[in-house]
């Protein structure tokens, strides 16, 4: 079986590592926050988990704002980027919720 990847499929392939370094780079800066911190008094562990993939899909998209605009055939405008969702469920999901469940106050939610 050959699988055919489209020029815009390829670009988020090639653009995968600096994905995860943003969902690394968000889960140290929630590690090194304090205890009790806004994210703790405003969230659950499962909304916790949502809103950090939102958000680090958001800053992904917007940092390559360019082809993620582009509604043309090479760009990813259409793109359906449950690939991104994927990749921190499996790699990170249990670590992020486990996280949020560690350093937040359990009584709080």
């Amino acid at each position: 079986m050959k699988i055919i990847i489209t020029e815009n499929q390829n670009y988020l392939l090639r653009r995968v590592q600096q994905f995860i370094e943003i969902v690394e780079t968000r889960i140290d800066d929630y590690e090194m926050s304090e205890d009790n911190a806004w994210w703790c008094r405003n969230d659950n562990p499962t909304s916790f988990y949502e809103s950090f993939i939102d958000r680090t899909i958001d800053e992904f998209i917007s940092q390559n704002w360019d082809f993620f605009h582009d509604d043309s055939d090479k760009g990813g405008a259409n793109m359906d980027i449950s690939l991104l969702n994927n990749i921190v469920e499996e790699n990170y999901g249990n670590y992020i919720i486990n996280m949020f469940v560690r350093k937040c106050d359990q009584s709080r939610w």
